[in-house]
């Protein structure tokens, strides 16, 4: 063989070695990033994989049916819970989300990297898995405040008026509204208004206040009103529903009560997971007896 001969030979023994390389590594990695793309990009689903109560969900028909485990929640889907509900959703990390009794969310987005939520009301309490190429994100006030996390433990509260809470027990969670952004650091919380930026974050408190002002032992009327004032931010429950509170924890119910003796309950909340719970003492209606007092007509 020639020295030519010998280097058209080495040339295409090159070649050929190059051709092998490409396809029994590079062409393989080639393919492997085309179907890691696809994946990413790919829609997931959350699981309901535990209920208890009344929990319902709905699809885009907007009708509302109930939730049964094992079902699969996917985009823009909603799910609700009664006032002693609760419902348990996992999605394929083993991330869970807890909606607590009496909350509504809605599925917003769905993907391997990003899952996206909707607290409409209530709480919501979050076990995220920790991956820094995963974002999970809940709006939290309707109005584009959003709590986002790479792994993280924490709760979430929204009364459906603006406001809002996020308390975390694990890891950090980015809170940002209205062009400003917030870091809640375990074992601090940050508060959001209707419309307004989230304030700084501030440890979670160690207690929870409530006060009550029960109505009168007996009345002729058939509705009794319950007021007070909880901690700010706290959820309270009067007769059993969730009422609305004002952003200093003012509360005022009207409870509807048939002809009869009866004893009232308020429960209240918080976001450390504070419980407090008054009792009233016995109110009395009666809507049939007369107690109007006239005056003697004397003949």
């Amino acid at each position: 063989m020639n020295r030519a001969s010998a280097i058209v030979v080495a040339l295409v023994a090159v070649a050929a070695l190059g051709a092998s390389y490409w396809f029994f590594f590079v062409r393989p990695e080639t393919r492997a990033g085309g179907a890691d793309e696809r994946a990413r990009q790919a829609p997931e689903t959350l699981a309901i994989t535990a209920v208890s109560g009344g929990v319902e969900v709905a699809g885009a028909d907007g009708t509302w049916r109930p939730a049964h485990p094992g079902e699969r929640l996917s985009a823009s889907e909603r799910i609700r819970t009664d006032d002693e509900g609760t419902a348990t959703l996992t999605a394929a990390d083993g991330s869970t989300v807890q909606l607590m009794p009496g909350t509504e969310a809605r599925i917003d987005e769905l993907r391997r990297e990003l899952k996206r939520l909707s607290l409409s009301r209530g709480e919501l309490e979050a076990e995220i898995a920790d991956n820094p190429a995963r974002v999970f994100a809940v709006e939290v006030d309707g109005h584009g405040a959003v709590a986002r996390t790479r792994g993280a433990r924490f709760t979430a509260t929204a009364d459906g008026a603006g406001s809002a809470a996020v308390a975390t027990r694990r890891g950090e969670v980015i809170l940002s509204a209205r062009g400003k952004e917030v870091v809640i650091r375990t074992g601090q919380f940050a508060r959001v208004g209707p419309g307004g930026a989230p304030d700084g974050p501030r440890p979670l408190p160690e207690s929870l206040f409530l006060k009550v002002q029960w109505p009168a032992s007996t009345t002729n009327k058939p509705e009794v009103v319950v007021a007070g004032q909880a901690s700010p931010g706290a959820r309270v429950k009067v007769a059993g529903h969730f009422v609305r509170t004002d952003p200093e924890g003012r509360y005022r119910e009207v409870v509807p009560l048939p002809d009869g003796s009866h004893e009232l309950h308020v429960h209240a909340t918080d976001l450390a997971g504070h419980v407090a719970d008054e009792k009233s003492p016995r109110i009395v209606v009666d809507t049939k007896t007369d107690f109007t007092v006239h005056r003697p007509n004397w003949q």
